[in-house]
């Protein structure tokens, strides 16, 4: 079988040009959240089970999590739907114990080689996108950010401890047919110095050519994936850009559901062409990482038309894309857990008081109070960069009295059950979204 390989701005598998219609799979190999349903970032999550119940139990619980989460259930539910890509997010503690960093721990390569062993049985191809690294690369929950502080960019052993992991994941998987290549890294923001970010892309593509000549390098810009201008040229043959194209989070009136539709697609279609000037810039095929909207499960059409309209301009202007994303506690993802099942009673409680809107706004009341008190000159970009770290103090409040308080209140066999939710057969799915899928999917 050939490989997928970049050929000017396409994406070829032999002589054929291929372009890619799929999903991402977050908060599966790094959880988020919102997602989840419950407070707090990755690795305070996994601390809290560990902490109430024993380290034991909190491992069984997490092994449980990602073995119920995807399934050959889940694949011949996206094989069906016509998805050829997914996207997958992990985090750098899959291969990486920070207690004994020179070793990479197995369990990170027997999770990919299952998921590499379904990419091949189901002939779809997967995206490893590393989402989480140590210190973080914006300051965000999504890279499990528990200080608000991008550190990742402050420390070189950090950067080479990422490319010397990269370069071992390659090595492992340098044969496999269904692997499209490494989406290096998830949303880099806050860089202190421009020319970081290009040195660290170039440490790991090296690293990676050492030992794979035969995947594609997907670099993602600065700003979250929105930003190239980071990037001032491209070296390698193999490489490709990914952006991320979330309009209603920027402009929140987009979302307003008595914005006349046709504005709202002009809007869409405004911000989709000026990221995607980067295929011309840099004569490159380009993937749109991420897109999505939440789902309002009380007005499904107004959620699907969002959806139906960013597909059509992605059809439009033939770029490839993975929507975020599959699977998630009934907030964004096209499969979920029943109402019923375990897992979502415990979301259930949790939300009679906390969603992860919430955070964000104590942290902007507590800069706006802090900075009209006392820092009235502080600028609306030190206040927009400083609620990051009062958000990671609302986590820290979050995981000691909400979560840790919540999970006291099951036993150890009812933590373990809680995976169960996910299993497929015990799951729901948007009939409406999986026809727009269809619909506009390339397959």
């Amino acid at each position: 079988m050939d490989f997928v390989k970049v050929e000017g701005k396409s994406f070829y598998c032999g002589k054929k040009e291929i372009l890619f219609s799929g999903l991402g799979i977050g908060s599966w190999l790094n959880i988020e959240h919102f997602m989840a349903g419950i407070p707090t970032t990755d690795s305070q999550i996994r601390r809290t089970f560990g902490s109430v119940f024993t380290e034991e139990t909190g491992r069984e619980f997490f092994t449980r999590f990602t073995e119920c989460f995807v399934t050959d259930e889940d694949f011949i539910f996206l094989k069906k739907i016509g998805v050829n890509l997914l996207r997958v997010p992990f985090h750098y503690h899959l291969f990486i114990d920070d207690q004994n960093p020179e070793v990479l721990k197995e369990e990170g390569f027997r999770i990919f080689d299952r998921l590499m062993m379904f990419s091949r049985k189901y002939q779809i191809y997967i995206l490893p996108d590393l989402h989480s690294v140590p210190g973080g690369q914006n300051p965000d929950w999504h890279s499990d950010n528990q200080t608000g502080y991008p550190q990742f960019w402050y420390f070189k052993v950090f950067r080479d401890q990422m490319a010397d992991m990269w370069q071992a994941i390659a090595a492992r998987y340098k044969e496999e047919p269904y692997l499209l290549g490494y989406d290096l890294l998830n949303e880099p923001f806050l860089i202190p110095k421009e020319d970081r970010i290009s040195q660290f892309y170039d440490e790991v593509t090296q690293a990676i050519r050492q030992v794979d000549q035969n995947h594609i390098i997907f670099l993602e810009g600065d700003f979250f994936a929105m930003d190239f201008s980071c990037i001032h040229s491209i070296t390698d043959e193999q490489t490709a850009l990914t952006f991320h194209y979330y309009p209603t989070v920027w402009n929140t009136e987009l979302i307003d559901k008595d914005y006349d539709r046709n504005r709202r697609k002009a809007e869409f279609e405004k911000v989709f062409l000026n990221l995607i000037k980067i295929r011309e810039q840099f004569d490159r095929p380009i993937l749109c990482g991420e897109a999505g909207y939440d789902i309002d499960k009380e007005d499904l059409p107004f959620t699907i038309g969002l959806i139906e309209d960013t597909l059509e301009i992605f059809r439009k202007y033939k770029v490839s894309w993975t929507l975020w994303s599959y699977k998630d506690a009934q907030l964004i993802g096209i499969v979920y857990p029943k109402s019923d099942s375990p897992w979502m009673k415990l979301v259930s409680e949790i939300g009679g008081y906390w969603n992860h809107y919430l955070d964000t706004d104590i942290a902007q009341r507590v800069m706006e109070d802090l900075c009209g008190k006392h820092f009235p000159g502080a600028s609306e970009e030190d206040r927009y960069h400083l609620r990051f770290a009062a958000r990671a103090i609302v986590y820290h409040l979050q995981e000691k009295y909400w979560l840790k308080a919540e999970l006291e209140k099951l036993t150890g066999a009812e933590v373990l059950a809680l995976p169960e939710s996910f299993l497929f057969q015990n799951c729901c799915y948007y009939e409406e979204y999986v026809t727009t899928l269809q619909k506009y999917s390339y397959e």
